[in-house]
């Protein structure tokens, strides 16, 4: 990479500040940008930095005061992104099949496909354009895989799984692996309950590694358009998740949970079954959820609470030793009192 910070502005359709003939060698933070390097402030917060920065130039706010050349955007996050996804493309394999690969004869394939050594693709399955199967995945029978899907290395994805468009997996998940449905006996021992519904999966959907996402027992478990699925997720069966949600590592859906659109939880929550979570919440990372939550509702701890709540809990166990030694002292007094009325 090496382009000058006008030509940098003008992809970015922004204002260069200083010298815009300065060659540009590579993107970097604050802290590891070396001469060459532009750099970047997202938030101000990060400003006091740049001082000791080695990068020739700066990304940053129209107002925000720096001390060298610089691309002047209203928004540096979403203009960063746009230069990473121009200089650092993804590096995917080219179109072809694998002669190691192992495809039933019933598999239909799209245009510009790429299937990597080892794959296997079981009966009746339709690939789109220019899906990428990197080595080792699995994909059972009957399933669909739209157009521009990249499932990397030792993906498993069961039979009769939806995959919409641009959805990319990353190693080690598993799409439709049986829901956990057993029901008790009289002697202790369980009986398995067929799980025989299906997975959909919507159009955008990224899903991290090792996520696991169970397949209905009947009718759908559905990830709708948009959403964004961290590494170590799990999503019971039966439970759908609106579009453009977004779950952060560790999450844990029990069966049949119902989110809305635009939700957002942090790492480890935990969900009961049977909960509807609504529209817009943000859920903070540990909370356990066993009851609805209202749309556009903050909540935090286990069991949750509202932000609000949350924080006057906290204050109030904060006191909770000075509370102590206050009722000490005055259980004391009481008693000093009641047995001076006996002696009289």
């Amino acid at each position: 990479m090496h382009v000058t910070l006008g030509e940098l502005a003008t992809l970015l359709g922004a204002e260069v500040e200083g010298d815009e003939h300065l060659i540009i060698s590579g993107i970097a933070p604050l802290e590891r940008a070396q001469r060459g390097d532009l750099t970047f402030l997202t938030h101000r917060k990060y400003a006091p930095q740049l001082a000791t920065s080695q990068a020739s130039a700066v990304l940053a706010a129209p107002q925000q005061p720096v001390d060298r050349p610089a691309i002047r955007v209203s928004n540096p996050s979403l203009a960063l992104i746009t230069l990473l996804e121009r200089f650092y493309p993804p590096q995917h394999p080219a179109a072809g099949i694998d002669m190691r690969a192992v495809l039933h004869a019933e598999v239909d394939i799209g245009e510009a496909v790429s299937i990597g050594p080892y794959a296997v693709i079981g009966r009746g399955t339709r690939l789109g354009n220019r899906v990428i199967v990197y080595p080792g995945t699995y994909i059972g029978e009957e399933c669909v895989i739209g157009d521009d899907c990249v499932l990397y290395a030792n993906v498993s994805i069961y039979a009769r799984v939806h995959l919409g468009r641009q959805v990319i997996v990353h190693s080690g998940a598993v799409i439709g692996a049986d829901g956990f449905g057993f029901y008790p006996l009289a002697d202790g021992s369980y009986r398995k309950i067929p799980q025989v519904g299906r997975v959909v999966i919507g159009d955008a959907v990224e899903i991290g590694a090792n996520t696991c996402i169970d397949r209905a027992m009947l009718g759908e478990t559905v990830i709708e358009s948009g959403v964004k699925l961290d590494n170590l997720v799990q999503i019971g069966h039966n439970t759908r998740v609106g579009a453009h949600s977004v779950l952060a590592s560790q999450v844990g859906l029990s069966g049949s949970v119902r989110v809305g659109p635009r939700v957002r939880m942090g790492g480890q929550v935990g969900v009961s079954d049977h909960v509807t979570i609504g529209e817009g919440a943000s859920i903070v990372g540990q909370s356990g959820i066993a009851q609805d939550i209202e749309p556009e509702t903050t909540v935090w701890g286990s069991p949750a609470v509202t932000h609000t709540a949350f924080k006057r809990i906290h204050i109030y166990s904060q006191r909770l030793g000075a509370l102590f030694q206050d009722v000490k002292q005055l259980r004391r007094r009481l008693e000093r009192l009641e047995g001076r009325e006996t002696r009289s």
